[in-house]
């Protein structure tokens, strides 16, 4: 929407009248220009007042033109006097329906027709008579509309895990401004505002820049349907974690740690590992062992998902079937089932299953908790390593199943994997998102190319597989 010229709006958002005093008119009234706040963000509203206000100064600014006052009053007691009934001022006519501004109205004569003709001219600076007001336009989408059309239109393209992080961002959001709200009327330091409470309330910033990224995409959604103005984002960026915020999180240890060696040996010796007692804690710390897959990606697995190339078992991790999803396009991959898994029964496990006509690797497992399908793992694996001890080097690191995500890649890195594979072995993107290499003449891996990297994940030199298959109660 273009601002008329008389208007301006503050970063606020508040509406203000604005009045170029006519040249020869400055030196007496000693200004050059008169500003005034309308004290409303509503553009409709702002343009009434503005009119109104504009009606008042038209009066006071006629009156010196024709008195030719040598020393006149302030503007601004001049415009006293016209409300005060001292000055002729020219009244509004206002459309019954919308309460907008459609003329002035004069006694009719044509000295004073003529009279608020100039004066309107002199305050909105047009050559020409002054016309009735545009017709209004349709009323902005309420915030809350805002969010029910994101929900229904973008919703379904998202993962479980960030539906539920944008829509509890969201919530946040339209509880603090107001579902009613206009979204047109929503500026930039009432979002800085919100943010700005919720790390008042003990929100952590990395935190809360993530609330504030999620919900800029319902306003980029606003943007692409023409309800807001194109770079008019008021959300995007009013929170934003610099390079040395994040440099000094990651010094002061605010990441996941890999696993120490030592640690590992215990996390994964028998006597240690029977304190696991469901099928999908153990077999999900062994997964994430030799495969580095993220938790949600190994508890959604379905019994389909695995299968042969050749000779080579893999398994496809995908979001294929009911309950799956990836983090990223690139996160769809094969990944080859390592030796020791087959040793350790994972194949034999898939059989049973089989048997037993169920579709899921851990069958008995909920994958739709609120805080991600990979909870019950996750929160079994976390319950195993308070058990034993187990805790981070650093007083801010983090220990968790993602620690074995680590362990993985860097016992690849250890092993001189190339970067490649070890981003095709492990889900990631390429460090490079312009990188025409990867991703116009590269094809996907194989699994049978991948299993070149098993050699660096030689934990068998110190896993004791026959124990461990013992403990897993695997069918012969």
């Amino acid at each position: 929407m273009r601002i008329p010229h008389y208007l301006v709006r503050t970063p606020s958002g508040t509406y203000h009248f604005r009045l170029k005093v006519p040249a020869a008119l400055q030196a007496a009234l000693g200004v050059r220009v008169v500003k005034r706040s309308l004290a409303t963000r509503n553009a409709r509203e702002a343009a009434l007042r503005a009119w109104n206000l504009a009606a008042r100064y038209a009066a006071a600014l006629a009156r010196v033109t024709e008195d030719g006052m040598p020393k006149p009053p302030s503007i601004d007691d001049l415009v006293r006097q016209a409300d005060q009934g001292g000055i002729r001022t020219f009244e509004l006519e206002l459309d019954p329906a919308t309460r907008f501004p459609t003329r002035i109205q004069t006694d009719g004569t044509l000295q004073d027709n003529a009279a608020a003709l100039e004066a309107m001219k002199v305050v909105f600076a047009t050559p020409h008579p002054v016309r009735a007001a545009p017709s209004p336009t349709p009323p902005s989408m309420s915030l809350g509309e805002a969010l029910r059309t994101y929900e229904l239109t973008e919703g379904p393209s998202l993962t479980d895990n960030t539906r539920r992080q944008r829509a509890r961002a969201c919530a946040s959001f339209v509880q603090a401004i107001g579902a009613g709200t206009p979204v047109v009327d929503i500026t930039r330091p009432m979002a800085a505002a919100w943010s700005t409470d919720l790390i008042a309330g003990g929100m952590a910033k990395r935190t809360a820049a993530n609330n504030v990224s999620h919900v800029a995409q319902l306003f980029e959604m606003l943007i692409a349907r023409g309800q807001i103005e194109q770079g008019k984002n008021p959300v995007k960026g009013v929170v934003v974690m610099s390079k040395q915020e994040k440099r000094r999180r990651k010094a002061e240890g605010h990441a996941w740690e890999p696993f120490e060696l030592g640690d590992l040996k215990r996390l994964f010796a028998p006597e240690n590992f029977q304190r696991l007692t469901s099928d999908h804690a153990r077999w999900g710390a062994l997964i994430g062992l030799y495969t580095g897959a993220r938790v949600g990606e190994v508890a959604q697995l379905y019994l389909r998902d695995f299968s042969m190339e050749g000779a080579q078992p893999f398994v496809l991790i995908r979001a294929d079937s009911d309950g799956q999803s990836v983090k990223t396009e690139s996160s769809e991959r094969k990944v080859p089932m390592h030796p020791d898994l087959i040793e350790l029964g994972l194949f034999r496990y898939i059989e049973r299953l089989k048997n037993e006509s169920v579709e899921r690797l851990f069958p008995h497992m909920r994958i739709d908790s609120n805080a991600g399908s990979g909870n019950a793992i996750s929160k079994a694996f976390s319950y195993y390593l308070g058990q034993l001890g187990v805790k981070p080097r650093r007083e801010n690191g983090r220990l968790g199943f993602h620690s074995l995500r680590k362990n993985v890649v860097q016992r690849m890195q250890a092993g001189h994997v190339s970067g490649e594979l070890r981003r095709a072995y492990v889900g990631h993107e390429a460090g490079d998102h312009h990188d025409v290499h990867a991703e116009a003449y590269m094809r996907p891996w194989t699994a049978t190319e991948l299993t070149t990297i098993f050699p660096a994940l030689s934990w068998s030199e110190w896993l004791d597989i026959e124990a461990l298959r013992a403990l897993l109660n695997v069918e012969e």
